[in-house]
């Protein structure tokens, strides 16, 4: 009988559990969905559901990217201003992230734990908080930096998940790896080259393709930092919903969703074949 009812207790706690994770689905998934579905809507309205489907507003936003006015709408200089700082952002964070993941995983010094913990700090730091100090940091330091203030501003704020992807990946090597190497004569610079990088090639690129969604789709870091000349694609999705809110809006960021999804869907495939050639060589 004791047994009975704990698997009955076991049962009902299952069930509570699928229960709760279908609810945190649906909310996480519920505004991704419904702004998919708006951008399909044919009317100028914002009614929901949309009274039909229809590609419409795609038509429109290749309009605005392509067409004749596209200079005035500037969603194409917005677009390529988004990716360029993402790139750079992205590179930014291999190229700091990568050396000090490995310092921090291959050697032991003071204060080792410490910047550790400080990783976490960017995190869980308010993102309007860190605006607002490095608007006044750009405008008191009296230099227009253009795109590279909101590249720093975005490495800031990436480089702790570089950071984490990179260590994670490098803690599961074999140091023996590496000594073997030096022994055959390798320096430590073609050891890390041809022994740690090439292990740890999906833990960098998983960090890299990260850092990149994340500045790509940051808006409040990008608020406090835009200039003029510097106009990134979230700023211009707050302003066009600001000004003339129409579905043109959903569509834009219907093909967001679309984008980042390609991109996780294509480095893992690539890292995934990577993986099998190398436990199959």
């Amino acid at each position: 009988m004791a047994a009975e009812n704990a698997i009955g207790r076991g049962g009902a706690e299952a069930a509570l559990i699928k229960l709760f994770t279908v609810v945190l689905l649906l909310l996480l998934l519920s505004p991704i969905v419904m702004v998919v579905v708006m951008s399909f809507t044919p009317a100028t309205t914002l009614q929901f559901p949309p009274p039909g489907v229809s590609l419409r507003w795609y038509g429109e936003v290749w309009s605005m990217f392509a067409g004749e006015n596209a200079g005035g709408t500037r969603l194409r200089e917005s677009l390529f201003a988004s990716l360029e700082i993402a790139s750079a952002t992205a590179l930014v964070c291999v190229a700091a992230g990568v050396p000090a993941s490995y310092a921090l995983v291959r050697f032991r010094f003071r204060g080792r734990a410490a910047i550790e913990e400080l990783l976490g700090l960017p995190i869980i730091f308010p993102t309007v908080v860190l605006g607002i100090s490095l608007l006044v940091l750009v405008s008191r330091s009296g230099l227009d930096l253009g795109m590279l203030q909101i590249v720093v501003a975005h490495a800031i704020v990436g480089l702790p998940f570089m950071m984490r992807n990179c260590m994670a990946a490098m803690d599961g090597m074999d140091p023996a790896l590496e000594e073997a190497a030096k022994t055959l004569g390798a320096s430590g610079v073609r050891a890390f080259a041809e022994i740690v990088f090439p292990l740890a090639r999906g833990g960098i690129a998983s960090g890299a393709l990260l850092v990149f969604i994340l500045s790509f789709n940051e808006f409040t870091l990008s608020y406090f930092l835009y200039t003029v000349d510097v106009f990134p694609l979230s700023i211009w999705l707050f302003q066009q919903s600001n000004t003339s809110f129409s579905p043109a809006v959903f569509a834009v960021s219907a093909l967001i969703i679309f984008l980042n999804i390609l991109i996780i869907l294509v480095v893992d495939t690539l890292i995934g074949q990577r993986g099998r050639r190398a436990i199959g060589g």
